[in-house]
Order: structure tokens, then sequence, then C-alpha cells
């Protein structure tokens, strides 16, 4: 299916649900808006009272036109709430300026006539009719100033005040019509009262007629599409064909109908699906410059997001093995694969604004249900590794984990910042959108992580003089779960309950072995230090020298670690010797000519590995 389809689906299976909510999927021709002021009346149109409305509270349900949703200029009435120089008749007899009387008058008469032939439609509805009765009477300035909403100057005209943040010309009125006790009376909520305004707006709306290219049917055309899907672009359209001057289709078509033709009730449902679902479970990838992911199943179900860290059952200490990792990772996601059945269907999409007016979407992918579960899992199980983290007693302890998407690209591509006393790592908005995006198309379309990521990542995982020492910790963690990912994944899926994040002492690899040999170097310094020392190591130092010419700077650390292996005890001296002629005696004999080159990125696994290796026994000594 096209994300058209999806969308106009979700709509169908979703618009009748019961939705718990704060956003709502909102009805065809009805868009949500802050109002600022509630009218009560009784069936009969008299006015029972005014209040204003926290802003928090004003979110309502109004009834639009084609014109009035996306109207930023001219008079473009709504179909029943309005701002009160809308639906206040005497909104122009309290107004200072001509102007602003004139096109005060020019509003109100566009209101009465498009309500007056509402209520005298067959879809007409109680509330709305008490409601026009009342308007007519063109008291709600009068009323709202004897309530004390609305202030007046002696010569009558309006003070210049506002009401919850807008002057009185832009406050929009909501209306509460009192109907015996049956219900709360808000016309926002009246379901009886939203399916009237549809259906009659449906039937007598004004506009082409032409074979709509989604459904096939012929239908009223729409010709202004909605906007504000994107609340970080809110001017911007998914569909637009409104330059007649440009090269949007001419060259190729006589008018836009020719290139596009969308019904309004096929846009109206499909937009309405996708902003109700980017308000409610969509994700912004950047701070300023953002772009919105949004993962959703058509049928309404529950879908766990690509986005987020797994949420994983505490084991208790069981949570520091790679085996009880994979454990927990699938008993998370056994809640998931209960409720989806096999028919389901997981959507992906990608929104960004190319300009201010035009929205553009930037990744697609739908998948079976059980196969989104399945490579969710498989990236789980075969990209992660040891985080270091912090007890309320704030002693260090490490658990498995896969880094977020975000997580990946800042250590990748940031830089370490500090602001308010904290350090952080920041990567380039258009960065980290794009960089997100080929991750997640790694994750769904198991396709291979990028090798210039994990190159990315490895040299900044060789620089920690860059980053303060948490961010360092952070760093290696993420680059080590990318680099055993890409170059052990497929081994780690086929050893299945085996765990590969344990130091391989077999392994001959030659990046590999020098990695464990800077960890020695490391730890064999770090261990000389008196209490409290926490400089660090020449091994630390020259670490990205190492990377580059490993044989060249092994002999400089020897020589910089002389000093440091005579404060050891004999025993212990002797100790880190053999175990470095242990690791030298594993290289090749291919690799003679080769000890000076380029370390590739896997040195990092050996290099975490030893050192984790070696604090262990540390550990263990000193709990003995």
């Amino acid at each position: 299916m096209s994300w058209t389809s999806q969308l106009f689906r979700t709509y169908e299976n979703n618009i009748e649900a019961e939705q718990k909510s704060e956003v709502v999927l909102t009805p065809i021709a009805h868009m949500n808006a802050n109002a600022q002021i509630e009218v009560v009346l009784n069936l009969e149109g008299e006015f029972q009272g005014a209040r204003s409305i926290e802003k928090k509270l004003g979110a309502t349900l109004i009834p639009v036109t084609e014109a009035s949703a996306g109207r930023s200029s001219g008079v473009a009435p709504h179909g029943l709430c309005d701002t009160l120089s809308y639906i206040a008749g005497d909104f122009s007899m309290h107004c200072g300026d001509k102007k602003q009387q004139k096109s005060a008058e020019e509003k109100f008469k566009k209101y009465c006539a498009n309500l007056e032939q509402w209520v005298k439609s067959e879809y007409s509805h109680p509330k709305a009719e008490a409601i026009y009765r009342y308007i007519l009477k063109k008291t709600l300035i009068s009323d709202l100033a004897g309530s004390g909403q609305v202030e007046l100057k002696e010569d009558g005209t309006f003070e210049d005040k506002k009401i919850n943040g807008q002057p009185y010309e832009k406050a929009m009125v909501r209306f509460r019509v009192l109907d015996d006790g049956k219900g709360s009376g808000g016309t926002w909520e009246d379901l009886s009262l939203i399916r009237s305004y549809t259906q009659y707006y449906l039937d007598n709306q004004p506009g082409k007629r032409d074979i709509c290219y989604f459904t096939g049917e012929e239908k009223t055309i729409s010709e202004n599409h909605p906007k504000g899907i994107v609340a970080s672009d809110y001017g911007a359209k998914l569909v637009s064909a409104n330059d007649a001057q440009g090269y949007i289709y001419r060259g190729r078509f006589r008018d836009a109908e020719e290139a596009f033709s969308l019904s309004y009730e096929a846009s109206q449902k499909i937009h309405s699906a996708l902003t109700w679902l980017a308000k409610k479970q969509g994700v912004a990838i950047g701070n300023q410059d953002k772009r919105m992911f949004i993962c959703w199943n058509p049928n309404g179900k529950k879908t766990p997001q690509v986005f987020d860290e797994f949420d994983l059952p505490e084991e208790g200490d069981a949570q520091n093995t790679e085996i009880s990792y994979r454990k927990r990772l699938r008993k998370s996601f056994q809640g998931y694969q209960n409720q989806l059945d096999e028919t389901d269907s997981i959507v992906v999409m990608g929104l960004d604004a190319a300009t201010t007016g035009r929205l553009s979407v930037t990744y697609y992918h739908e998948l079976a249900a059980s196969d989104f579960l399945q490579r969710m899992i498989d990236w789980g199980e075969t990209c992660n590794w040891f985080y270091l983290k912090f007890n309320e007693q704030k002693k260090p302890f490490y658990v498995v984990e896969t880094p977020v998407f975000r997580r990946i690209v800042e250590c990748a591509f940031g830089r370490e910042r500090e602001k308010n006393g904290r350090n952080f790592i920041e990567a380039d908005d258009k960065i980290l959108k794009e960089q997100t995006q080929r991750l997640i198309k790694c994750m769904l379309e198991k396709q291979p992580v990028p090798f210039d990521l994990v190159h990315a990542l490895a040299i900044r995982a060789s620089t920690p003089l860059a980053y303060t020492k948490g961010n360092r910790e952070r760093v290696l963690s993420t680059a080590c779960a990318l680099i055993n990912k890409y170059y052990y994944g497929k081994n780690t899926e086929e050893q299945g309950e085996k765990d590969c994040m344990k130091l391989d002492f077999q392994n001959q690899d030659r990046s590999y072995l020098f990695g464990r040999l800077l960890a020695v170097f490391e730890y064999a310094e770090r261990i000389t230090y008196d209490r409290g020392e926490t400089r660090d190591p020449n091994a630390i130092r020259l670490q990205s020298a190492y990377v580059n010419h490993p044989m060249q700077t092994w002999k400089i650390l020897e020589g910089l670690l002389e000093p440091y292996f005579r404060k050891l005890k004999p025993g212990s001296r002797e100790y880190y010797r053999r175990m470095v002629s242990d690791i030298v005696a594993l290289f090749r004999e291919e690799d003679a000519e080769k000890m000076n080159q380029e370390l590739r990125e896997t040195y990092l696994l050996g290099y975490y590995l030893q050192r984790a290796e070696l604090n262990k026994k540390k550990e263990e000594s000193n709990n003995d």
C-alpha cells in the first residue's frame, strides 16, 4: 500500500474508536483551536453566562470550512465557533477604527449567512439553532461586558486589553448549550452535532467536482489542503500545487488537477490521521531543524517505538550479562507479539519541511508486524554493549544496553559542550536527522551498518582526551556496540546462547591483540597511582598515535612504563610482563610485515574486554 492508503485506513479504523489520549483524531470538516471564552446558552438561545478559559483547558474541536481551516487573510468564517470579530453582531459598535468596524460587519454578515444555511438544512441541530437565535440578537459584547469578560471605555469602545494573551478581535469563543441536564452541553463534545455538521458540509460543500485520484469516485475536489501536520513546521503542506507561475506542474500538465486531484473527504481523512499520529506518537529528531518520524499500526494497536530505549524487565544482577540481556529483550517483546495479529502491519514514516511551505516524505517503510518485531529484536541482540551506570550510593556498575539512534549519531559526529556545569555531546541537526534515518533503514530493512559511521565512532573513541570521563566511557561503549555489530553481528545471531562479549584469548586478529596490549599498558600504570590520583596514563595520552602507528608507539610506551613497572612488587611485575608476552605470542607470522600499519576498529573490542578482565580480577582479589 501507499502512505495515503495506510493513513486513510488508519482514519477509518480509529475515528469511531474510544480515544483515551488527550490528542483526538479530528473528524472531517473539523479542527482543533484554542478557545479563550466560553459562552453558556440554553436551548432557547438565551444568555446564561460566560467565563474565560485557562490556556491548558482551551483545546476545542470546532466545525470549519475548507477556506476557514487555512485562512490567513480575507474573510472566511468557521462553521460555528469563531473569534469575537466574526460572531459578535455588536462588535463593530465598539470599535474605534472605521476600517475595523467595516471588517467586523462583513465578517459577521458572512458568518450569519453560513450558519443560517446549516440550521435551515435537513442536517440542522438544536444546539446550532440555539446559537443562531442568540447570535441574531447582536448582544454578545454587551453580555460579555456585563459578565466581566470584556472591558469598555466610557465612550463604549474597547479597552486595549487581552483575554488570555489574545486581543478582543482574535479571542476565540466556544459555546456550551444547556440541554435539560443531558450531557455537559459543550458543542465540541457533542458527537451528534459533530456528525450533523460533517454530513451537512460534505453534501453542500462548494467547489469543482472531478474524479478523485485516490478513491476513483467523482467528488468535490480539495483546492486548499490542510497544513499544521508537524507543529515545528506549521505552515508546511504535504499536498499543494498552488504555484501557477513556477514549475511544479507546468510543462507537463495544463493545470494542477491534471497532475493530482484529491477529493476533500479523502484529503481530510488522510491529513487528519497524519496530524493525529504526529501529535500523539511522533518523534522529532533535532533541536531546531527537526525531522518527524512516526511509527504506527493502522488498526490503532500499541507498537514499540524504534527511538526509545528497550523497556526490559528487571532481573537483578542477571542484567549484567549478554545472555540474560537477550532473554530479557525477547521477553519484553512477547507482549507485543501476543497483541499483534499475523495480518497486522507496522508503518514507519519520516516527514521534513524542505521549505517553510512544503512538507516532504523523507522515509517510508511498511512491513508485517511479526517482521517488524523480529527486526527490532535482531537489532537489540546484535547491537549492544556494557554501559557504565551509578546507583543511588554513586557506586559504579555495568549493564548491557542497546544504544538509541540519537546516542549513536551524537557519539559518532558530535562535539562535547558544556552548559550550566554539565558536559554533553551534541551533533548538528542536519547530521542528526540524516544519520538517524540511515540507522532506521539498517534496522527495519536489515541493511549493514554503514562503515563510515562505524569508522567515525572508532576515531572518536580513539581520542579520549577530547571528552570528560563520563562521556569518554559512553563514546567507547557505543563504538564497541557498533563495531561488534559490523564485524561480528552475523556470528552473534548464529551463536545463540553463547556470550560474545567476553575476552577471546584465542583471537589472533592483529588489531584485537594490539587493543589488548593497550589495556595492559594502561592498567599496569594505573595500579601504581596513589589513592585519589586521577591523571590519565600514558596509554590514554598516546592512544590516537597508537592507532595509526601501533608498533612505533608500543616501543615508546614500553620506555615510558619502565619507571612504573619498577614500583610494582616483583611478583606483579613478572605477572604483567608475562601477560604481554602471552599476547605477543599470538601474533601470526604473516602480521610481521604490517605490525606498524593502522589498526582496524576491532582493536577497541580487544582493549575494552581486556581492561574489563583486569578490573574483574582486581575486584575478585579485593573481595578475597
